[in-house]
């Protein structure tokens, strides 16, 4: 059973599921999709032949963005007594559908599952991809789920040292990764129809952001990088592929537009939304900038990589291990604008260092991140759960 807590975006997550799920043996498992809310993620499973089941949570448990941990305390305990509710609910799903392991892909799918779990004696998988910020909930989640795997030892050793040392047999590390297939058809197809609908120049040196529009993605600091670029490169232009996806990061969006008005940056910003064929405007771009304040990995720059494309990064999460500094990528610290002006500016100048950053950056991909043994790896992981082995 893989519990699946945002449903409603396509993003990275929904894209590691997938390559997942596309790639399980049939033969060995029955894989089950479970949600709080039905969306277009289980759409696109559902596609795949996939089961997918929507279980609504009680009072306000689907509300997202922190809203949960923001409420006051009388509201914190009814969700507390909500949570419980709910995996009692669970709990008698995993008895009547026979599951036999339960893949949670981040906290939040652990906590909404992992009593139910236990007392059903189901062992829980948490992979954690995310940044770990409640010191409560994170460790109540380790605690309760059988077996935890992180991107990347920086990921796991950022935080709870303690923790992790006095339980290192249930931690381990599984990289993320990518089929190659995939980008191989993407290099293959014809854009120019995308060029033209996007009004993409190549004579100008085209830029990207991708990702959810919300704050710590940090599109903010691109645009007020860029703010400083434009009088010396007036042939720059910064695409933001994106959208805020749910309600509570709407302002963000009209943070963004009111920004790029009042720095005079209409003609250098183009916001092209969320969109199926992200990676074919990719390929058409010259450099991606990845701003994150915080992240467990960020597959969209193991992918913009895997196309040869040099990217500027900050220092966070899984991305601090796969790019080398100067050698494959930009590394810079998170929030730093000056240090996102000071790289792009040398990207824009000198289109060898381009040309060798995006060819290394590619290197790395191929020779690290790729899916299937990774897939094959989670597989025995499995096994070896429901053989009570972890």
């Amino acid at each position: 059973m893989f519990y699946e807590p945002y449903p409603m975006g396509l993003g990275g997550n929904f894209l590691t599921q997938r390559l997942i799920l596309e790639r399980l043996d049939r033969d060995k498992f029955n894989p089950i999709v479970v949600s709080p809310i039905d969306g277009i993620a289980l759409d696109e499973f559902r596609k795949m032949g996939v089961e997918c089941v929507v279980m609504p949570p009680p009072g306000k448990l689907d509300r997202y963005g922190r809203a949960i941990l923001r409420a006051g305390i009388l509201s914190r305990t009814k969700s507390a007594f909500d949570l419980l509710y709910y995996n009692l609910r669970l709990l008698r799903f995993l008895r009547e559908r026979q599951i036999d392991v339960i893949y949670a892909n981040c906290v939040r799918a652990e906590m909404s599952i992992g009593l139910a779990a236990r007392l059903a004696r189901v062992p829980s998988l948490l992979y954690i991809k995310g940044e770990l910020s409640n010191p409560v909930i994170d460790r109540l989640s380790f605690i309760l789920a059988s077996k935890i795997l992180f991107f990347c030892e920086q990921n796991r050793d950022d935080k709870y040292p303690g923790f992790v040392r006095a339980c290192r047999k249930k931690f381990d590390i599984l990289k993320i990764g990518l089929d190659p297939s995939i980008i191989e058809e993407v290099e293959r197809r014809d854009k120019s129809a995308l060029r033209e609908g996007l009004g993409i120049d190549s004579s100008c040196m085209n830029v990207i952001v991708l990702g959810q529009l919300y704050r710590p993605k940090g599109q903010h600091l691109v645009l007020e990088a860029l703010s400083k670029l434009t009088a010396d490169f007036p042939k720059v232009r910064l695409y933001l592929l994106g959208d805020h996806v749910i309600d509570e990061y709407r302002l963000y969006k009209d943070e963004l537009d009111q920004m790029t008005v009042e720095k005079s940056l209409e003609d250098y910003v183009r916001f092209a939304g969320w969109r199926r064929d992200a990676l074919d405007v990719v390929a058409l771009m010259d450099i991606m900038i990845h701003p994150s304040l915080s992240e467990g990995f960020g597959r969209a720059v193991l992918e913009t990589m895997a196309l040869g494309k040099p990217v500027i990064v900050s220092k966070v999460g899984g991305l601090r291990e796969a790019i080398k500094d100067g050698k494959n990528g930009f590394l810079v610290e998170p929030g730093d604008v000056d240090a996102i002006e000071r790289r792009w500016r040398e990207l824009l100048d000198n289109p060898e260092l381009r040309l060798r950053l995006g060819q290394a950056a590619q290197k790395t991909v191929f020779a690290e991140y790729l899916i299937d043994d990774k897939v094959a790896r989670l597989s025995g992981i499995w096994t070896e759960m429901v053989r009570g082995r972890v």
